[in-house]
């Protein structure tokens, strides 16, 4: 096991501009995506609660211990006033990630059976079809742009046939979903995130209301059968709970395989591990995971209450800082290396508490898998010469592009 640090991240951020978001922190600012690690560091180990006066004011908790008690914790920190910082478009909260128990469970039990590991498993054949094909279409080029090609369809394709989304609709989702989640960095398109999230509504209300008059064997179908405390779904909440859904289910996988190829990548020694030894995949998986979180997610505060001898107010917002989090030397040794052989991995990429992420196990699934069915076909890549991957920040977190080149 080589355990050097990793160093293929490309600090470019000058110390004054780090200073800055030490002191004025935004994780909405396109100029963060640069290096956040040294951002995140330097909070950390100065102010693992600090104050950001930008988005109306708000904390940030950037060390393990406390990010950790936050999540555990949906009674003085609430995830009811929302999850997001600031609070964009939405017009009421998304169930069940912006609810608090017990209304949390009753929402969340609605869609955890389709997620369970019984469930999910049974994709295994279809999502190992899926690599083969989509790796059929670029292997002999010799080239790819990852994302593109390969990262966004995979999961899409899975998500989107779970839901009973149309799949020639898929290019659309994804200019919605991108809108959306990383509101600063919407490409081409003049459209803004709010349209693109009314958009969004109006489109799912449609579907959802033919899935009325047309039932199908797919998630909505089963949405709309449920009931909570003996009563059908509210509609509305039927429909943001479907928009969480299609938020979740087109971004976050992508962004985080992303990530993983970034580093295999750049770093040989890493990819030789997985090529001469695929057992370490399910380790290896969860080491990426921890290194690159995607989502930081906000929480409402509702009574005064102590963070590392920082006094928080009642009604105060609170953002945990996961990128910190997840490198505290507090909770994991060297903790800036990438290393597959670590024990008890307690990421808190997932969340943990009554909110940790339903769709954890499919995304498990899909990494594992993706990084069994690609090495076994193309074991030795480099990013394209001349390229260089960049990040978009978000609550959301991931790479724009990520070109890739091989010998045939």
């Amino acid at each position: 096991m080589d355990s050097s640090p990793d160093t293929t991240t490309d600090t470019r951020l000058s110390p004054e501009l780090v200073e800055h978001f030490v002191e004025h922190f935004d994780h909405h600012d396109a100029r963060l995506g640069a290096d956040p690690f040294a951002v995140s560091t330097a909070m950390r180990e100065r102010c693992p609660v600090a104050h950001s006066d930008v988005h109306d004011g708000f904390w940030v908790v950037s060390n393990y211990a406390d990010a950790r008690a936050i999540m555990q914790d949906p009674t003085v920190f609430t995830s009811a006033k929302g999850a997001r910082i600031p609070a964009g478009g939405k017009h009421r909260p998304l169930p069940p990630l912006e609810t608090d128990p017990p209304d949390h469970k009753k929402f969340r039990g609605l869609i955890a059976k389709a997620f369970s590991p019984r469930n999910i498993n049974a994709l295994e054949p279809k999502i190992r079809k899926l690599c083969d094909m989509l790796i059929g279409q670029f292997e002999a080029k010799g080239e790819c742009d990852f994302i593109r090609d390969f990262a966004a369809p995979l999961p899409t394709t899975i998500f989107v046939e779970m839901m009973g989304l149309p799949l020639e609709d898929t290019e659309r989702f994804h200019t919605w979903a991108t809108l959306i989640n990383h509101q600063a960095h919407a490409g081409d398109t003049a459209m803004s995130a709010g349209e693109a999230q009314q958009q969004t509504l109006a489109y799912l209300a449609e579907l959802i209301e033919a899935r009325k008059q047309n039932p199908q064997d797919d998630l909505m179908t089963a949405l709309l059968d449920a009931v909570v405390d003996d009563e059908p779904i509210d509609p509305e909440d039927m429909l943001y709970m479907v928009f969480l859904l299609f938020l979740g289910g087109l971004d976050t996988v992508t962004s985080a395989m992303s990530f993983m190829f970034q580093h295999l990548a750049e770093r040989p020694d890493l990819r030789q591990q997985i090529v001469d030894d695929p057992t370490v995949i399910p380790s290896a998986v969860e080491e990426f995971l921890r290194y690159e979180p995607v989502i930081m997610i906000g929480r409402g505060v509702t009574e005064d209450v102590e963070l590392s001898g920082c006094p928080v107010k009642a009604d105060d917002r609170v953002l945990i800082n996961s990128i910190a989090a997840n490198r505290d030397p507090a909770e994991f040794a060297d903790p800036d290396t990438i290393d597959f052989s670590r024990d008890a991995n307690r990421h808190l990429t997932f969340g943990v508490g009554p909110h940790r992420c339903v769709g954890s196990h499919l995304a498990r699934l899909e990494l594992r898998i993706v990084l069994e069915e690609f090495h076994a076909r193309i074991p030795h890549y480099r990013i394209t010469e001349g390229t260089t991957p960049t990040r978009h920040m978000n609550q959301v977190n991931g790479l724009d592009t990520l070109p890739l080149t091989w010998s045939v």
